[in-house]
């Protein structure tokens, strides 16, 4: 589970910003995550529970932004959203394909009071 890591390194990364902008509190963070990220919503945000817990941002409000995937089928050069569950061109069935949106993970915006 690579979830836990890349919480421990927003942590990090919110401390970070939180000390170089003299912040004390940290009200909300907002988290966009492509669904060809190989980042699994629902783990991240139970990660971040664990990893804040005891922290001056375990009550920080943590809100995960799903974004859907594009890509493009390298045998017709069909583009379309694509579908984690089934990735193939919806026009020719094929299973070459190029990412084209969606494989971020981005720290969109940490609120402050």
């Amino acid at each position: 589970m690579h979830e836990l890591g890349i919480c421990d390194a927003m942590l990090k990364m919110v401390r970070g910003i939180m000390k170089d902008e003299e912040l004390t509190e940290i009200t909300r963070i907002t988290v966009e995550v492509g669904s060809l990220s190989g980042v699994v919503s629902s783990y991240l945000a139970d990660c971040w529970v664990a990893v804040t817990d005891g922290t001056e941002l375990q009550d920080t409000e943590f809100v995960i932004e799903d974004l859907p995937g594009t890509a493009q089928c390298m045998d017709c050069g069909e583009e379309f959203t694509a579908d984690v569950n089934d990735l193939r061109c919806p026009k020719c069935r094929g299973n070459k394909l190029v990412p084209l949106t969606g494989r971020d993970l981005t720290l969109k915006e940490i609120l402050a009071p």
